[in-house]
């Protein structure tokens, strides 16, 4: 009799070990894994930011458009906070570290100097500055890329990680079931097995989590830019292998910098939050919605017809316009609209839907542009 109490003892214990063990396991795991959503997220929106400010840098001494200048500015601040954010936080790992610096990569000393040369020209406007600044971002795509796909690496390796713990906590159990079985009674048995389910439901409820967590962004709960970037390379790949075509449509919020600094941040994140629900709400069961990056979203429509793409746009432009947001009453979204060609890729297809936004920005914001093949 007591050696089956003792039986008993070491078997709940194991088991209770187990359950503490997955639990702490895959929590780290997710805290891991929601760090590393937002590494990507801005590690992925300073690739974009490298090739938008000299844009725009481009724009502005074409046209000496003051507009131009203003969203140069707020692109410069953006990308410089962020520069500093990855510099100062996220460069723990060997490889990225290597990157920013050391060569050939040295990316810190590329960015820093990047721009130190965007703020020159933000007060002198000169060409020769511009040259460079172009030059350098030209220079900056592939190193910044490489850092994108070395944090998405570092994610893969601690998705697989939890995969390896996973198995070893399901060994563990079924281990200790099998000594239970031989040494304790059926109603023990069924105990156990009871134990067991619970603990398989508490493994799969915080996989699933870990896998929404991967490809979800925290605030809007929308497609984040590592999830749109692999919808794009699939659509791409099937419109180019069925010869059938879609469009993209890149919405940028009008003077949000402005909101953020008037209202504070957590005001701010409200009204994306709000737009994020307005689009969710809004666009077809067959269209796909993300967020590309601070207060930029992305939808990728199946609509075949342009013209029909325009006007669901127009409808989402005036359904945010009249809607009253919290604190801050009205606000406007600029639409960019390009539609997918044969001999498209993905790089080409948002580079041209990129340019459809900023002639919404250049034409007085808060209207849909659409930019021809």
């Amino acid at each position: 009799m007591l050696n089956i109490k003792f039986s008993y003892a070491v078997v709940f214990i194991s088991l209770a070990c187990w359950a503490v063990y997955a639990y702490l396991t895959t929590t780290e795991i997710i805290q891991n894994q929601n760090k590393y959503a937002h590494i990507i997220n801005i590690s992925g929106k300073q690739r974009m930011l490298s090739q938008k400010t000299a844009l725009i840098a481009k724009r502005y001494y074409e046209t000496n458009n003051q507009v131009f200048k203003k969203h140069l500015i707020e692109l410069y601040d953006l990308m410089k906070q962020d520069h500093n954010e990855i510099v100062s936080k996220y460069l723990t790992f060997e490889k990225a570290a290597a990157i920013y610096h050391h060569f050939p990569g040295d990316l810190k000393n590329k960015i820093d100097l990047y721009l130190i040369l965007l703020s020159s020209f933000i007060s002198n406007g000169d060409r020769k500055t511009l040259e460079k600044i172009e030059e350098i971002s030209f220079e900056l795509l592939p190193h910044i890329n490489n850092v994108v796909y070395v944090f998405e690496n570092e994610s893969n390796e601690k998705t697989k990680e939890l995969m390896g713990r996973e198995l070893f906590i399901l060994v563990g159990t079924l281990f200790t079931l099998v000594f239970e079985a031989i040494i304790i009674v059926i109603p023990v048995i069924r105990t156990s097995l009871r134990k067991e389910s619970e603990l398989r439901q508490l493994v799969a409820g915080r996989t699933r989590e870990l896998e929404a967590l991967s490809e979800t962004d925290q605030l809007t709960k929308l497609f984040n830019r590592r999830k749109i970037d692999s919808i794009l390379e699939s659509e791409v790949e099937q419109a180019r292998r069925y010869k059938h075509s879609f469009s993209l449509i890149l919405i940028d919020v009008d003077s949000f910098k402005r909101v953020n600094d008037t209202y504070g941040h957590q005001v701010g994140d409200r009204v994306l939050q709000t737009i994020s629900t307005l689009f969710s709400s809004s666009v077809r069961k067959s269209d796909l919605v993300g967020r590309w990056g601070g207060e930029e979203f992305l939808i990728v429509s199946l609509e075949k017809d342009l013209d029909k793409i325009k006007v669901f746009s127009e409808k989402l432009r005036s359904l945010i316009e009249n809607q009253n947001f919290d604190r801050v009453g009205n606000v406007t979204c600029s639409f960019g609209i390009a539609h997918y060609v044969q001999g498209d890729t993905v790089d080409s297809l948002l580079s041209r839907t990129d340019v459809a936004l900023y002639k919404a920005k250049a034409a007085g914001r808060n209207c849909v542009k659409v930019i021809s093949s």
